[in-house]
């Protein structure tokens, strides 16, 4: 069983496709039925930052051809600036602990990922005391299929898998992060 969360969060990159918008305002109409708020958090407008010029550098798994003619991807930083970035900074705030304020010991946020059995290498740890990360679809043993059962059952058939507007691989249960402040 998933607990009831008390905010979520979506990182939004200002490139999603529009069908990722269509399925968070119907989430965002469901989870208001139950009290649980949805936020959007944002480290600006993804596509936008790639085509400025004055923007350091390019983070996007652009497609490239190598050196030796083979195709390849350019490297990727943008999940972490554009959306893990953005997310710690919210749960910073949910906590009353904006930076560079020091948190107490002992409070940090508990984040619930969806992320499902398929994917079960992206779950990490989160990397900062402040922030632990949870898999409740690992926990559940659910796969891909097993969520879009899921929501199909519950009236959510049509959620699309998220991405960029540009990026090659799409994630089918992690667009929302949700968020427990807890004190040890």
């Amino acid at each position: 069983m998933i607990p009831r969360f008390d905010v979520a969060l979506f990182a939004d990159t200002g490139w999603e496709p529009r069908a990722v918008y269509a399925n968070l305002a119907r989430l965002r109409l469901h989870a208001e039925k139950f009290g649980i708020p949805v936020r959007t958090v944002s480290a600006g407008n993804i596509r936008d930052d790639a085509l400025d010029p004055a923007h350091r550098f390019v983070s996007m798994p652009l497609h490239v051809l190598n050196p030796d003619g083979s195709r390849g991807l350019a490297r990727r930083q943008c999940t972490s600036e554009y959306k893990i970035s953005p997310l710690k900074k919210a749960a910073r705030d949910l906590l009353g602990y904006p930076h560079p304020r020091r948190l107490p010991r002992g409070v940090y946020v508990e984040q619930a990922i969806g992320i499902s059995t398929d994917e079960f290498t992206r779950a990490k740890d989160s990397g900062v005391k402040y922030l632990r990360n949870v898999f409740p679809l690992i926990d559940l043993g659910w796969n891909r299929t097993r969520c879009a059962e899921y929501l199909a059952e519950r009236g959510f058939g049509e959620t699309v898998k998220s991405a960029c507007g540009f990026f090659p691989i799409r994630y089918t249960c992690c667009v929302i992060l949700c968020c427990t402040p807890v004190v040890a």
